[in-house]
């Protein structure tokens, strides 16, 4: 969930409201030849972002165009329907609204439909209402009844006569219909003298059936102790709750804030999946039991990066797909100069299992169909002299110990909607090697998707090359370990300024990048030597 501050600043005029844009009835043309590179034609680098877009469709934005915020999917198996309830970025807005409660309907995760009900979950207008902003929650379904329990937030509570988050609760007769406030209900408030902050800090709750108990369970993000953690709840009839102390409290790792915690089943194997609020990393843990104890992933810490945040999993019974989804912050006036904005875009992965029960995520299906329908020629511009092209499928770029990058440019892709895929290698990595993106210049100026073998992550740096280390910050990143002479696939799709990035299947990297649209980029290897094989770029 969002920590409440101040009312974020309006987008830039750049920024119009969103149009949905799905491309129907297209079909992949089998008999269409592979186009070839085509030989340098100009040196001209387009390195000027573009205005930002509104025309999201496969990594959509809200109703009017507004950001989407934590999401709390859904499905409802009832009717046999995948839906994603968000809260609504706007805050004392024209409607007198603070994240009101919206949803998406999907079969695929590749088109999506607003709910016709429109405003699902409305706040408060009483200045010392509980719920005068509302935060992040979850649905469950009994009996006929759709339970909403909700996060109720009121930054004026110290005048207020009230704790600042408490858990609330709405019902309706279907999934899809708005939900009436329970006034009867009554709130939860963090418990008092046992060490937590009850001023603050007590808010997203998840409720699940425990297969164990056969009761229900919510878990509540807090802090105590100056450590976040997660409390549970039981309940036999979703009205009355009853404490029951801590159910994970981060292990070794002092977390400040468990944002948006979530439990669920893969298979056999029980998830407890949760946001850093410090980092903005998300992370989970595993267990053979809904109760614990749970232990940290056997290979690699996390699948995704500080671009994808208050992640969610869905599980469609019926199918037994499972997806997971977050959302791509946006920065402020459309630039990546500026400060950081809560809410952005849904994006959406193929989540699965490894042997061992860690989580791996991956490109869409439907996506990935959908973006393979016709192939984008490539325009190469700029080549330094140490990129080979051996054949008409590979570039082997030899980076030199100094002196710059090995490097291959290409005409921008002006395209709204697009996927880039390759299949990587390498034979030694001092240093690093990878994609360019906003290229101003063959060797120095360019963001670059990276491969750091000596780290084993993928990264998202925006540095100049001649500044980046093995010290430097990213942007973004993700753990993935790499060895010499292997295949490595990368598929990046790009919608506007969000661009995705999945890694071998297994690991994916989800940022804003504004200098993406449009602007010329490239492949590249610094101070090491590595192979990119079948360059391809294609569309709907």
């Amino acid at each position: 969930m969002k920590t409440f501050l101040a009312p974020l600043a309006p987008l830039s005029a750049a920024a119009a409201v969103l149009l949905t844009c799905l491309a129907a009835g297209c079909k992949k043309d089998s008999t269409e030849p592979d186009k070839p590179v085509t030989p340098p034609t100009s040196s001209t680098l387009v390195c000027t972002p573009a205005a930002e877009r509104s025309d999201y469709s496969i990594f959509p934005k809200g109703s009017d165009g507004a950001g989407i915020g934590d999401m709390m999917p859904y499905f409802d198996a009832a009717t046999n329907t995948m839906l994603v309830y968000y809260l609504k970025d706007v805050w004392n807005d024209g409607t007198n609204q603070r994240h009101p409660w919206y949803g998406l309907k999907t079969r695929d995760f590749r088109q999506f439909t607003e709910l016709p009900a429109g405003e699902l979950l409305p706040s408060s207008a009483g200045s010392c209402a509980q719920d005068r902003a509302i935060g992040t929650g979850c649905v469950m379904e009994k009996g006929g009844t759709y339970y909403a329990f909700y996060t109720g937030h009121n930054p004026n509570s110290g005048n207020c006569g009230h704790r600042k988050e408490g858990v609330m609760l709405a019902t309706a007769p279907s999934a899809t219909q708005k939900f009436v406030k329970n006034a009867a209900f009554a709130t939860i408030y963090v418990p008092t003298n046992q060490g937590f902050d009850e001023s603050d800090n007590f808010r997203d709750p998840y409720v699940y059936r425990n297969e164990l108990s056969g009761e229900y369970d919510m878990l509540v993000a807090a802090r105590r102790n100056n450590r976040g953690v997660l409390v549970r709840y039981t309940s036999a009839d979703l009205l009355s709750w009853t404490y029951q102390g801590v159910a994970y409290d981060g292990g070794s790792t002092n977390f400040v804030m468990l944002e948006c915690p979530q439990l669920f089943k893969l298979g056999s194997k029980h998830y407890l999946l949760f946001s850093d609020i410090t980092t903005r990393n998300m992370y989970y843990r595993k267990s053979d039991s809904p109760t614990g104890p749970w232990a940290e992933p056997s290979d690699a810490a996390r699948f995704e990066g500080a671009g994808f945040y208050a992640g969610k999993a869905l599980v469609n019974t019926a199918t037994g797909d499972a997806y997971m989804m977050a959302w791509v912050n946006r920065y402020q006036d459309n630039q990546d100069s500026g400060g950081w904005w809560w809410g952005g875009n849904l994006v959406t992965h193929k989540l699965s299992q490894t042997a061992s029960g860690d989580l791996t995520v991956s490109l869409l299906p439907s996506l990935k169909t959908y973006l393979e329908t016709q192939t984008e020629p490539l325009q190469q511009v700029r080549r330094t002299a140490t990129a080979a092209r051996p054949d008409s499928n590979t570039w082997v770029l030899a980076g030199p110990a100094s002196g710059g990058p090995a490097s291959v440019l290409f005409k921008p892709i002006n395209q709204t909607r697009f996927k880039l895929s390759a299949t990587v290698s390498y034979t030694d990595a001092t240093k690093d090697f990878g994609f360019a993106l906003g290229a101003c210049d063959a060797t120095n100026q360019f963001y670059s998707l990276r491969f750091v073998p000596s780290q084993n992550r993928f990264s998202f740096d925006r540095t100049n090359r001649n500044s980046l280390n093995a010290g430097t910050s990213p942007v973004a990143d993700v753990p993935f370990r790499m060895q010499p002479n292997t295949n490595y696939t990368v598929d990046i799709v790009e919608e506007n300024s969000v661009v995705v990035v999945y890694v071998n299947g297994v690991a994916a990297l989800s940022s804003r990048i504004y200098k993406a649209p449009r602007t010329s980029w490239g492949i590249f290897a610094d101070n090491s030597t590595a192979t990119f094989k079948n360059l391809t770029v294609t569309r709907p």
